[in-house]
């Protein structure tokens, strides 16, 4: 637990741990004060304490964990306030060379002696202070007084910045007070020292006392939670094999951040939101089954994957071209995708020249869609879902990985939203959208421009010029063709009047007339797109429609549109994916048979209203306490967890709020609709309990569970005569057990049908010939007989209630709702006509059964009376 704080001063904190030395980890990020933020402020305290003797300042809380390296030698890991703890020695190295510099060498070796050495200690215990591993170069050379020897980067570290700032205020300060009264203000910044056992949890106590410094980013605490706890002899290795080169490689925190967001994508299959990265990424470190070694190791690897996508280069060669191409778009949606296929590769699953077609399959399909201006908010939770159904197609060996992802990007996402626009869509937007307010139109011009070219021109400081000019001047009023201000404005932001052009060129050209940009741009004949605008005699809407034909032409041979063949088609699996898309539902499942339907992260739906399907209100609720799903900053409810729901109709009426059998709206991948699987089939018969396998419910049983041999025997024995309905139109609502249904299929057992009809059967001729009942022992009323004379009109309804209500019926039948006079304990009134004339219908038919039923309700009327 932790130990009584204590209220102490810096000076006292560094003086009573001699011997001791304080060590920042590896785990905690860079110093990071500001001379012209922070230490500035620092430093304005320390002059009101100068201008003050009797006050005091709180620095902050400083939180600390013993370690006993020997009998002679602590090391004490600064948890939290490394910060305020590296800029207090900062400021004593800063006030020892001042001392030096005035010839002041009692105060420079009381700051030795005092605060900045452990004289008596190793060599590798010398100094008070160890600093994190990526300051320690430039640290050392100011604690030795070698501040001249450092070279032009470590003079812009934040290190020697802060040194440097205050030294220049200690020196300002050393002019109105002594350098003994400069010391003596540390004994007056106090702080709040928390000192830990080795029994506390000083991650979960770092994340919950982050004081006043800046915030930490999600890299920072994936640092810190995987270096923490270890000695800091592995801290230290660890940083210098894997983090370093993870901070090498992306310096920046919120790049780095996001890439652990992608690489979380692609291990979980599912995108985690920003605020999340850090919970997400704890859950998968304790869940994998990996060493921790390995999963340091794959952590470094992904980001040597991830530096060569976005940044380059690539070592192989055919992946290399492919990437230079998906730069331009610089597109971060696919990375947990693309990070998946680098793997592959990797571990020579799939070969370069194949991770190089799929790359341009996904460059392709994004600008595809881009052109088309389409919604991009799902792209980001898509890919790590394309890239779990690719992993689950793949066969290596018997399929190609390049069509297996052509199978799921293009094949099963046609007509829905995810669909890549075909070249008929491709031309017909070209011709009508704003090309110009296209965030992706400037990479397309640059790939048109370079498309067929032996070599690339430098396109990083070209413009895009309007021919046609946004705003025109009399001139091209006049000689444009537009009929008006708005179709002009409409053809001048059409790409075909779109082109490259050189920066100072583009500002010269403005909205001159054609004749006159045509000069211009001749002088920029390495430009290959516009030699069509220089052979033009003229420019109007007319050749923009024809340059936009042109380069559409261009665009679908720069970006083509391909589909998997159909072999490439794989079996169906167990436990297959299935979608539900509808304008409000993004729905991706693993249909599990008996066991249900599970949810699969990444699924989205809109959110429920207050009065909006009250039976789901209790789920919705529940699911969002528990984090299931959360509401994102677009008003879409996401599913960050996958979640199981009893069968596909619950799961379907969730996600579209809709009561009613929704089964249906569920599809496979390809769009196929679902096939009832034998276990559908049966269970509205057959339901798998949770405990015992052997032991199924039956809807012909009540509900009572019973086990399998008993269920098939019961169902051998069933009277075929029992089964018959007497009911006009009256249809059973069971289906066929597994066992019949392969008795029908036989052909010796369809003769035997045809003389020994089944229920659906028998109830067909009833509902069509309606033969009166024959007459039977009463204690045969759970049966109905054969019939052979028609029934009455006017009693079939009254007889269908009869058996429904008195429970003879089967059992499948649906209770009548009480009337109000039953719920008030009222006996119904009958009409003794109408139960006179239902006794003369069945005194001619000779129906036993409904008599004594009849009776029964005489028997309650005439109570009544």
């Amino acid at each position: 637990m932790i130990k009584q704080p204590v209220r102490t001063n810096v000076s006292d904190l560094i003086k009573t741990t001699m011997g001791s030395q304080f060590v920042i980890p590896v785990y905690q990020r860079s110093y990071t004060w500001r001379p012209e933020a922070e230490t500035a402020r620092l430093m304005g305290d320390i002059q009101d304490l100068l201008k003050d003797r009797s006050a005091t300042h709180f620095l902050g809380i400083i939180i600390s964990m013993e370690t006993d390296v020997s009998a002679m030698f602590k090391e004490i890991q600064i948890v939290d306030g490394q910060q305020r703890l590296t800029t207090s020695f900062i400021f004593l190295l800063a006030l020892k060379r001042v001392a030096l510099e005035h010839n002041n060498d009692n105060i420079a070796g009381m700051i030795d002696d005092y605060y900045l050495y452990n004289r008596h200690s190793s060599q590798e215990a010398l100094l008070r202070l160890k600093p994190a591993v990526g300051n320690d170069d430039t640290f050392a050379h100011l604690y030795y007084g070698s501040y001249k020897d450092l070279d032009h980067n470590q003079k812009e570290t934040p290190v020697y910045r802060n040194y440097d700032y205050i030294y220049r205020r200690v020196e300002e300060f050393s002019k109105s007070w002594s350098l003994v009264e400069i010391l003596d203000t540390l004994g007056r910044l106090d702080v709040l020292s928390f000192p830990l056992s080795e029994d506390d949890n000083a991650q979960q106590i770092f994340e919950s006392i982050n004081s006043t410094g800046a915030p930490l980013t999600s890299s920072d605490l994936i640092r810190n939670y995987i270096l923490m706890n270890d000695s800091s002899g592995v801290q230290e290795r660890n940083y210098e094999l894997y983090w370093q080169p993870l901070e090498k490689k992306i310096p920046d925190p919120a790049r780095l951040e996001e890439f652990f967001r992608f690489y979380l994508a692609e291990k979980t299959y599912s995108l985690p939101a920003r605020r999340d990265t850090y919970a997400a990424f704890k859950s998968w470190w304790n869940l994998s089954e990996a060493s921790k070694e390995d999963k340091l190791r794959d952590i470094a690897a992904n980001c040597r994957y991830y530096d060569a996508i976005y940044h380059g280069p690539c070592e192989d060669g055919d992946v290399e071209m492919a990437l230079s191409d998906f730069r331009y778009t610089d597109s971060r949606t696919p990375a947990p995708f693309l990070l998946g296929m680098f793997d592959l590769k990797e571990k020579g699953t799939i070969s370069g020249k194949d991770l190089a077609r799929v790359i341009r399959l996904v460059d392709t399909y994004l600008t595809r869609r881009a052109l088309l201006g389409l919604d991009t908010s799902m792209m980001g939770r898509y890919f790590p879902q394309l890239l779990q159904s690719v992993l689950r197609t793949f066969q290596p060996g018997n399929n190609s990985i390049y069509e297996v992802t052509k199978l799921c990007l293009v094949n099963y996402n046609r007509g829905r939203a995810l669909a890549m626009p075909t070249d008929k869509q491709i031309r017909s937007a070209l011709k009508e959208t704003n090309a110009y307010s296209l965030l992706c139109i400037r990479p397309v011009l640059e790939r048109i421009e370079h498309y067929g070219a032996t070599a690339k021109v430098d396109t990083s400081d070209l413009n895009i010029e309007h021919i046609m000019p946004q705003h025109p001047n009399a001139w091209w009023k006049k000689n444009s063709g537009a009929k008006d201000e708005d179709e002009y404005s409409f053809y001048a932001n059409l790409i075909g009047n779109l082109t490259l052009c050189a920066q100072y060129d583009n500002t010269r050209i403005g909205n001159e007339d054609f004749d006159y940009k045509k000069k211009v741009l001749s002088r920029t004949l390495h430009i290959r797109m516009n030699s069509g605008i220089l052979n033009s005699p003229s420019w109007g809407i007319k050749e923009i429609r024809q340059r936009c034909e042109t380069m559409a032409n261009e665009i679908i041979a720069i970006y083509p549109y391909e589909s998997a063949h159909e072999r490439a088609k794989p079996k169906r699996q167990a436990n297959p994916v299935i979608l539900l898309n509808t304008p409000s539902v993004n729905a991706r499942a693993m249909d599990r048979g008996t066991q249900g339907v599970e949810v699969l992260s990444g699924s989205s739906m809109r959110p429920y209203g207050q009065k909006e399907m009250r039976s789901m209100q209790g789920i919705y609720r529940s699911l969002m306490e528990k984090g299931v799903i959360y509401e994102d900053e677009n008003g879409t409810v996401q599913f960050a967890r996958s979640w199981r729901f009893t069968d596909r109709n619950r799961a379907a009426q969730f996600l579209m709020h809709r009561g009613g059998d929704n089964t249906d709206a569920w599809t496979y991948e390809d769009g196929s609709p679902l096939k009832e699987t034998q276990a559908a089939k049966a269970g509205k018969e057959i339901r798998e309990p949770k405990g015992d396998p052997t032991v199924v419910k039956q809807k012909n049983t009540g509900g009572k569970a019973v086990s399998s041999s008993q269920a098939a025997e019961n169902s051998k024995s069933r009277k075929p005569h029992q089964e018959a309905s007497v009911t006009q139109g009256h249809k059973s609502s069971h289906s066929h057990s597994a066992s019949e249904k392969k008795t029908m299929s036989d052909p010796a057992s369809r003769q035997k049908k045809k003389e020994n009809p089944g229920r659906n059967d028998r109830a067909k001729k009833a509902s069509s010939h309606r033969p009166p009942l024959k007459k039977t022992h009463p204690e045969q009323n759970k049966s109905v007989p054969k019939t052979t004379q028609p029934l009455p009109q006017a009693s079939e309804k009254k007889m269908s209630d009869t058996r429904r209500h008195s429970g003879n019926g089967s059992s499948h039948s649906s209770r009548r709702p009480k009337t109000m006079a039953e719920k008030m304990g009222m006996k119904p009134q009958v009409d003794s006509k109408e139960i006179k004339k239902e006794e003369e219908t069945v005194r001619k038919s000779g129906g036993a059964s409904f008599l004594l039923q009849l009776l029964g309700r005489k028997k309650n009327h005439s109570s009544n009376s």
